[in-house]
């Protein structure tokens, strides 16, 4: 480490991309910084690394740097060269399939259209991106009967007509069968169409219309209305999601522990006119926030044709750095941002539910046993400070009226759903001060205990229904049992405030959080739990019915005692004496029962 330290030190203050290498010279990681020394220096901390690059420092024996002009250069740098080496700890896109796109050069004398997946920066237009190239060759082999436009590559070396111009799929240019302002049209609406500008194309077709008609040519009329009337049919199909008709790209985001899936849905205009879905191999450690940049940086700054505007379902750190380098390298302003308004929002919403779907295909498809993590669980592991995400949570709760029969619950959710065979439910046993702190300090102790009895697994996270008298007991009684290392938060009713053992001041989610509603739930729950069981103590008491729960005593033995005793609460009052003297019962039987009745009964 003094040999990195050195390095460190030597480096410029200057723009460049840096790689951690291990000591065998593979390379570990690779990071931009517009200050090289000083961003390369955060990595000598000894506290406050994410784990994934304490992880990689560990490892880290070498370092190489490459020195840029400016920042923007070293980010095009870094994810050249990450797409190249795809090192183990940088976030990387793991789908090595190149996206399909439509390009037409319109310089060249007849414009053809082809499918490629080489989008390049090379003065042609292109179109997309699109994630099969069988939907796209179907897609456009539709669109052609309408639009007949050529796909061969060089129209100026074609022998013979093709059958595509057999079937009226293509005008035929390439032996003059049409006039080249004619077809250049054409591939003008072609244009159109993939832009999603349905307005343009609808004016040059019916200018195109009114003019054969003015000219006497009927034929050709006739043929332009059939066309018009095919093309509204199938843009009618395309959701109009946005009346202004922007060019947007709309992010969602789904996560497994260990993936990550962005899901863009592509509009044009307006028009929602198609998406696509990229993924990650990353844990629940790296953020939305992160996997959303190093989606923006690794394939925005790699395709040549950008919308307006990219809208992500949160905010990333380096967005109007990005948004001006984007602007820079296409012509036009490229914003990011997020959702504005509640057009913007659904169609964000629209995009996680897509993303949702996708990653569940690909988990079953793939038979995974990986789970799509709650987004309420995603929200709590960030908001308090969870070094995994609570994928168990354990809820507690204490019933209790007037002194009486006083329970305890613990109820169960896994990734934000309840587990109902795992729940559990507690008679207090207490006898004095049986105030709820004391209660809840004897539930927690006595359900943790069982657990390391039964070496039953952990929990992530711990939920306590109250504040923090009920919180300093729960981390008293965990600490008891060697487990204060267990997250802990509890939260107190009206103010809805969650408070932790390293946060006495309170924790506020937004009203809308999901990590907000799920405490509230199992919250909720718990109390639901404890409450019922409570209520089935009570009847049970009123009728009697409690003493079968006590060892050796039947329905039988009960029907006597409570004959002989008249109630149970005279039953709790009698001696060993007392209880043998009944009928069927035994000394044994008797000592048994007050044995139960001093130290379990109704606790």
């Amino acid at each position: 480490m003094s040999d990195l330290k050195s390095l460190v030190e030597d480096l410029p203050d200057s723009p460049g991309v840096y790689l951690w290498k291990n000591e065998k010279g593979k390379i570990l990681y690779i990071g931009k910084a517009k200050f090289l020394r000083k961003r390369v220096g955060s990595y000598m901390r000894k506290t406050g690394l994410y784990r994934r690059i304490w992880d990689m420092m560990q490892e880290a024996r070498d370092l190489e740097t490459i020195l840029t002009n400016t920042e923007r250069e070293a980010l095009v740098l870094e994810q050249t060269l990450i797409k190249k080496h795809q090192p183990k700890y940088n976030i990387a896109l793991k789908d090595d399939r190149r996206h399909a796109w439509v390009r037409v050069d319109l310089s060249r004398p007849i414009p053809t259209f082809e499918i490629t997946r080489e989008a390049q920066k090379d003065g042609a237009n292109y179109y997309g991106p699109y994630g099969s190239t069988k939907r796209l060759e179907r897609f456009l082999d539709t669109i052609r009967k309408s639009i007949p436009i050529a796909m061969c590559k060089e129209p100026a070396k074609v022998k013979r007509e093709c059958m595509d111009y057999h079937l009226d799929r293509c005008s035929g240019p390439c032996k003059e069968h049409v006039p080249l302002a004619e077809y250049r049209s054409l591939v003008e609406q072609m244009c159109y169409y993939l832009e999603g500008r349905p307005a343009d194309l609808i004016k040059i077709l019916r200018t195109e219309m009114s003019s054969a008609s003015e000219e006497m040519n009927f034929e050709k009329a006739a043929e332009l209305r059939d066309r018009l009337a095919d093309l509204e049919i199938l843009m009618s199909r395309q959701k109009v999601v946005e009346f202004e008709g922007a060019n947007r790209d709309v992010l969602g985001i789904s996560r497994t522990e260990q993936a990550a899936l962005i899901e863009m849905l592509i509009v044009r205009n307006g028009r929602l006119i198609g998406h696509d879905n990229f993924y990650f191999e990353v844990d629940l450690d790296t953020k939305d926030t992160e996997v959303l940049t190093a989606f923006v940086e690794q394939f925005y700054f790699t395709i040549p044709r950008l919308p307006e505007e990219i809208v992500l379902p949160c905010e990333i750190p380096e967005a109007k750095q990005l948004s001006l380098w984007l602007s820079e390298a296409n012509g036009h302003p490229v914003r990011i941002t997020v959702a504005e308004d509640d057009r913007g929002q659904d169609l964000v919403d629209m995009a996680n539910k897509n993303a949702h779907r996708a990653l569940r295909k690909m988990l079953i498809i793939g038979d995974s046993e990986d789970e799509i993590v709650h987004e309420g669980v995603k929200e709590l592991k960030e908001a308090l400070g969870l070094t995994q995400a609570p994928m168990r949570i354990e809820g507690f709760d204490i019933a209790n009226i007037q002194g009486t029969d006083p329970t305890g619950s613990c109820v169960v959710f896994k990734n934000g759903e309840p587990y109902n065979k795992r729940y559990r439910m507690f008679k207090v046993r207490v006898k004095e001060t049986p105030d709820d702190y004391t209660m809840m300090r004897e539930v927690v102790y006595r359900r943790y205990y069982g657990v390391l009895e039964r070496r039953d697994v952990l929990p992530d996270l711990i939920l306590i229904d109250g504040g923090k008298g009920q919180l300093k007991m729960a981390l008293e009684a965990l600490e008891e049992l060697g487990l204060d290392y267990l997250p802990v938060v509890a939260l107190a009713k009206r103010e809805e405030i969650l408070y932790t053992r390293d946060n006495t001041e309170g924790i506020h989610l937004d009203d809308g959080s999901e990590g907000l509603h799920l405490v509230q739930r199992i919250r909720d729950e718990a109390h639901r739990f404890a409450q019922k069981y409570h209520h089935k103590l009570r009847e049970k008491r009123f009728t009697g019915s409690i003493l079968e729960e006590a060892p050796g005593i039947g329905p039988k033995r009960r029907s006597a005692l409570l004959q002989e005793f008249g109630s149970f609460e005279k039953v709790k009052e009698a001696t060993v004496e007392q209880l043998a003297q009944v009928d069927g019962m035994s000394e044994k039987a008797a000592r048994t029962l007050r044995e139960w009745l001093d130290n379990d009964e109704g606790n």
